[in-house]
């Protein structure tokens, strides 16, 4: 008897040394978006995902996991609870904006997690449905221009005045000359022939040369043409309405300038996702989705729309009259 009972405790040592224990992995058990029920472009919202760990896990989301469609607004907040067996409830909450329009999902994520053993591994989440709503008329009407504000009158120019004039537009006509160079030699397209309107803004100017190029890619299909007339066009408007010559900046240059502004940050990235995906077309010859092409036009017109003035209330009362009637 004192034979077998040693013999069953020596198996037993041997099984709880040199056979390794079942180890239960973090569980993604939820994923959900919170929001307001209408998102737009760059609206701030929370992705929160829970997952049963090991207590003392650690969890982050690993590195690249988030699209470039989105962005992370703030560092991750994860938060444990125990629930039993020595396992916990883990929630990874992600502060989240978003830059493309239509109705789409968070995809899933890959996640980072530690042990408090020192194991290390990676769990997948489960996709999130989520609409951003775009910020333009639902019915694709326009918006309703202002007068302009009576201008500032000069009065006439000495004859240095009239000197230092004729240097300035012998300077702009040799950078103009110099401009057209260099757009030549890099091939790049020429914008669609649109004739504008005389009197309209900058944002309306922009609206009938980006409709155009809507409609001549819809019938002849041709990337190089549409997205170089897209990249013209806003760098034009950006110049136009903020008094910087973006058409002679990188898009990397174009970023900097803007946020050295102090312009809307929604904007500056709207614009550098939007110029690198022309440049790629244009340059490189890459040929996008058709859908993914419609969406490029959309974020044309909201970096346009995103700079238009606002209105005073007074306006804005007699613009809503008017819409009214």
């Amino acid at each position: 008897m004192r034979r077998t009972l040693a013999v069953l405790l020596l198996v037993a040592l041997i099984a709880y040394l040199f056979v390794p224990t079942a180890r239960s992995e973090p569980v993604v058990s939820g994923m959900q978006v919170q929001a307001p029920d209408r998102v737009t472009v760059g609206d701030r919202f929370h992705v929160i995902v829970t997952l049963d760990a090991i207590a003392g896990t650690k969890v982050g989301l690993a590195p690249g996991a988030l699209p470039i469609e989105f962005e992370l607004t703030s560092t991750p907040k994860t938060t444990s609870r125990s629930i039993s067996d020595g396992r916990s409830q883990v929630t990874l909450d992600m502060e989240v904006a978003a830059f493309v329009t239509g109705q789409g999902a968070i995809p899933p994520l890959v996640l980072d997690y530690e042990e408090p053993d020192g194991t290390k591994g990676q769990v997948v989440t489960p996709s999130a449905p989520l609409t951003v709503s775009s910020v333009l008329p639902a019915d694709g009407s326009q918006i309703t221009l202002r007068d302009l504000k009576p201008q500032l009158e000069i009065g006439s120019a000495g004859g240095f005045g009239l000197f230092a004039a004729a240097l300035l537009f012998v300077l702009i006509a040799l950078a103009v000359v110099c401009a057209l160079i260099i757009r030549s030699l890099r091939q790049k397209p020429a914008p669609v022939a649109v004739v504008v309107e005389a009197g309209l803004g900058p944002e309306d100017r922009a609206r009938a040369v980006l409709e155009a190029a809507g409609v001549a890619f819809g019938a002849n299909r041709d990337f190089v043409e549409y997205y170089g007339t897209i990249a013209v066009t806003i760098r034009n408007y950006l110049t136009e309405r903020y008094g910087f010559h973006a058409f002679a900046l990188t898009t990397s240059e174009l970023r900097e300038e803007m946020n050295r502004r102090g312009l809307d940050r929604w904007q500056s990235r709207l614009v550098d996702g939007l110029l690198t995906q022309c440049d790629s077309a244009v340059y490189a010859r890459y040929m996008p989705a058709l859908e993914r092409a419609d969406h490029d036009l959309t974020a044309a017109f909201e970096i346009v729309e995103m700079g238009r003035p606002k209105l005073e209330p007074l306006e804005e009362e007699a613009r809503e009259e008017v819409a009214a009637r």
